[in-house]
């Protein structure tokens, strides 16, 4: 079976001839090159990101600068609506100020997303396909859903759970244009090609608990998963955290695939746990990036355990937080164990 083949079989829930390792594709700087084709060759997989829609917001002005302070690069952000003026400040790439800030700032996003307009890009897909080729799968990526985007992207950690803590109207107003967009989004995906869709969520437990994650969680999963699974779609969602808090909760969640699922220290559930709480879930395992340092030995035995542990059918192991310094000595390790178990 090729990659693409064995990716396929394992996020259908099915049992690969081997168990896949896999990559992003957008961390790969240069797939010609020499180091990468060598990896590509030995067996390394590929998970192709491809957006089918694009987001046209009307009557906004966005407004982007870039300057040097204090030896720091600084990529700053605006939107200005008719309603008022946000912000957002990227330094040195890394989010540091986020849109939402007040009240104010609620409302201004919510003018934003009902004056957003959902539109497909159909033509991507077969572009990414192309690429893909026999190494790997497409990817339809999603936005988040609306109370994650909201959280991850817009407000920022600090400010949303004060903003929920304190039951903040506008960011609820704000979740409800945000839902409205998004099924407006689905709708369109489920509409287009390919079979897997992803929800990019960076779900971080201990800012939801269960009461809240059922609330504005599930209860839109429950509202999408079944416009996606009418067109044969089978749904991922980013999950690279702990997660035991929620494990009752996941258990019944309606999605398919548990996407970079990681093990401690990262998580704090081990795979044959998540196997015994979610039998019908595929897990997509990031391989704990601590590991690549390891001698030879301990990455071949850590790789034999979390196999052990997850079973072969429905499991398949990925690069998905961060790229180690050292892949290029270590993935071949990956794949020949992978290979060796079958």
């Amino acid at each position: 079976m090729t990659n693409r083949e064995c990716l396929t079989a394992v996020l259908n829930g099915q049992e690969p001839q081997r168990t896949p390792f896999s990559i992003y594709s957008w961390m790969i700087d240069d797939p010609t090159s020499a180091r990468w084709q060598r990896a590509l060759d030995l067996g390394l997989g590929l998970s192709v990101d491809c957006r089918t829609v694009r987001h046209i917001e009307h009557g906004v002005q966005t407004i982007s600068e870039k300057k040097e302070i204090d030896g720091k690069q600084h990529a700053i952000q605006r939107k200005v609506t008719p309603v008022g003026t946000i912000q957002q400040v990227h330094v040195n790439w890394w989010l540091q100020e986020h849109y939402l800030k007040t009240p104010q700032d609620y409302k201004v996003m919510q003018w934003v997303v009902e004056h957003t307009e959902v539109v497909p890009q159909y033509e991507e897909f077969q572009k990414a396909e192309a690429f893909a080729g026999d190494r790997g799968v497409v990817v339809i990526n999603s936005t988040r859903t609306p109370m994650m985007i909201i959280n991850v992207d817009w407000a920022g950690t600090e400010q949303f759970c004060l903003d929920m803590a304190l039951e903040v109207p506008e960011l609820f107003d704000l979740f409800e244009a945000r839902k409205k967009l998004f099924e407006q989004e689905t709708r369109l995906i489920a509409a287009g090609p390919g079979q897997f869709v992803r929800w990019g969520e960076n779900l971080a437990m201990d800012m939801y608990g269960p009461a809240r994650y059922e609330r504005f969680l599930v209860s839109v999963y429950r509202e999408m998963a079944p416009l996606l699974e009418k067109t044969g779609k089978r749904i991922l969602v980013h999950y690279d955290g702990p997660l035991s808090v929620l494990a009752q909760n996941i258990a019944h969640a309606p999605f398919h695939v548990v996407e970079s699922l990681t093990e401690p220290p990262e998580g704090d559930m081990m795979y044959d746990h998540c196997r015994r709480l979610w039998p019908d879930k595929v897990f997509w395992g990031n391989f704990n990036v601590g590991l690549y340092a390891r001698p030879a030995e301990e990455i071949r035995q850590a790789v034999i355990d979390k196999r052990n542990r997850a079973g072969k059918r429905g499991f398949a192991l990925e690069i998905s937080e961060d790229l180690p310094a050292n892949w290029e000595s270590a993935a071949p390790i990956i794949l020949d164990t992978l290979d060796k178990l079958g």
